[in-house]
């Protein structure tokens, strides 16, 4: 693995590069590895091991960057763990490091919903081989089912069965390792795993190594067949090249690539294909800043943006025994397996009015007051420090009236959302998508909130997403999206017509909300079986 490298390591350069290594890049560097093709995997965070991952307020806050988009402010570290953007009424949260948002989500692995795969704007070709694109990824990434009800879910369940209307509880299944189900006899052997300890802090990264992040599977596999990763290397944008004329036997193999990925305005590296899974933002940062330098794009590049109808409440002073505090060392091995928090998601309920609610486990690293000071709805203004400040105290005392759980909605926004740059900053900039459900949700919260006591604090933006979708959307021709089905990107020579060996392959793709945790709607959309 190498860091910082800008050299192609041989004149000849490469025969795929591969940007990002989420699960979109990981899968297709892995299933490119191992066909033998020349591989380079660029990833613009660093590699995080579980003891690196922050496991108290100010290691995490010195984790993340922060960058408000309305005032032009951006503070925080070079090589985040999380990337925060506001802008607006709108606030998104993005993860970065070998493994993208796979290191710090909580694994929740749900199939796609029909709703869903029955849009107008769903790509039928990804409908061939749904079954066994599944299967694919639930072998790599060795999903398991959670092996029992933990408190919050138990407490969930009871209250979502007799309040929220006709709702149905999803069968949960993570890519966390229990350590109770036997890894699949057909499956590569996984990078050496801990086992789930039920800690709950499985959104600020796994302590115990038990997460089945793609950095211990696809991308394992993929340096195993040969591919190179470089890391903390932030690729600017990609352009054709101009030696990429193939009618010289003078010029070098290396000058005969098809496309140059540049680094900065200086260093690059080249390579035939270019597959771009930088995320949802990072990929259409990238396309911009190339659509800048003459590169022929869609004019849909940005659009079709959705946040997956994600909103987020906490729910503090509650008196139900949630236990969805995160535990740290010392204090987990008193509480018996069972009662601990679990995973940080561990139940899902899904209504017919369209949303999903998921209840989530507060980690013990995360501030309590960065929740409380996005919020407005349920405490008066300017309050929630100090309420804040008496809840942190409580946890510490053990009392139960400490107890709160993060309330995270999922549905189906209208993908109507906006990502453009701005010409005097050349940083991006977004407008979220119209959301019909949003009262809906917000009034299922407190239904929820009245049932378990305590205090509602909704957060203050119409979009609080960590599902980001969209922006270079898949699609029959240039008219409506910005690639293919197959992910390869329109140029304008024709409305069907692509640029040889340019592709996108990440969230970027899907042109609507999916409405549940969006992570093997990627899978099966591009990376498992392409």
């Amino acid at each position: 693995m190498e860091k910082n490298g800008f050299s192609d390591g041989d004149d000849s350069g490469y025969d795929a590069v591969v940007v990002g290594s989420g699960y979109g890049g990981s899968v297709t560097a892995c299933r490119m590895s191992m066909a033998g093709i020349k591989v380079c995997l660029i990833e613009k965070g660093r590699r995080w091991e579980a003891q690196d991952f922050p496991t108290d307020s100010f290691k995490i806050m010195s984790a993340v960057r922060f960058e408000n988009k309305s005032l032009g402010v951006s503070f925080g570290p070079k090589d985040p763990l999380f990337q925060m953007y506001e802008q607006d009424d709108s606030v998104a949260m993005v993860a970065c490091g070998l493994g993208g948002g796979s290191l710090v989500n909580a694994g929740v692995m749900l199939p796609t919903p029909v709703r869903a795969r029955r849009n107008p704007k769903w790509p039928k070709e990804w409908e061939k081989d749904w079954e066994i694109c599944e299967a694919s990824a639930s072998t790599m990434l060795r999903i398991q089912s959670v092996p029992t009800k933990f408190p919050n879910a138990r407490i969930m369940g009871e209250i979502a069965e007799e309040d929220m209307e006709e709702t149905c509880q999803s069968s949960m299944k993570l890519s966390v390792n229990f350590d109770l189900e036997e890894s699949p006899s057909n499956s590569m052997k996984p990078q050496q795993m801990g086992s789930c300890l039920a800690c709950g802090n499985c959104m600020s990264g796994c302590p115990y190594n038990a997460k089945n992040s793609t950095d211990k599977n696809y991308l394992v596999s993929a340096i195993q067949a040969g591919c190179t990763v470089k890391t903390e290397c932030h690729v600017r944008y990609v352009v054709r090249n101009p030696y990429d004329i193939g009618k010289e036997e003078r010029i070098s193999r290396k000058r005969r690539r098809r496309w140059l990925v540049f680094f900065n305005e200086t260093d690059y590296i080249t390579s035939d294909f270019v597959i771009i899974s930088a995320g949802v933002f990072g990929t259409a940062d990238i396309l911009f800043q190339s659509q800048m330098r003459g590169l022929k794009l869609s004019g849909r590049l940005g659009s079709g943006f959705s946040c997956n109808g994600n909103n987020v409440a906490y729910l503090a002073g509650s008196s139900a025994p949630m236990s969805a505090y995160g535990l740290d060392r010392k204090h987990l091995l008193k509480i018996p397996f069972q009662e601990r928090p679990g995973p940080s998601i561990s139940s899902s309920f899904t209504s017919s009015l369209g949303f999903t609610i998921q209840s989530a486990v507060l980690p013990t690293a995360y501030p309590y007051l960065l929740f409380k000071g996005i919020v407005t709805y349920g405490w008066p203004t300017g309050h929630w420090f100090l309420h804040g400040i008496i809840d942190k105290l409580k946890h510490k005392l053990g009392l139960k009236s400490s107890q709160a759980v993060i309330l995270n909605a999922m549905g189906y926004d209208e993908s109507d959302g906006k990502i453009t740059i701005d010409k005097y900053t050349n940083k991006l900039c977004f407008s979220p998508p119209h959301d019909p459900l949003l009262q809906r949700k917000i009034e299922a919260f407190q239904k929820l909130s009245k049932k378990l006591g305590g205090i509602l604090f909704m957060s203050k933006y119409r979009s609080t997403s960590v599902h980001l979708l969209g922006g270079c959307n898949a699609s029959s021709d240039s008219s409506y999206g910005v690639c293919n089905p197959s992910g390869q990107v329109f140029d304008l020579k024709s409305p069907t017509s692509v640029h040889p060996g340019l592709y996108v392959c990440d969230a970027s793709l899907i042109p609507c909300s999916v409405g549940i945790n969006p992570c093997l709607t990627i899978h099966y959309s591009r990376g498992a079986c392409k």
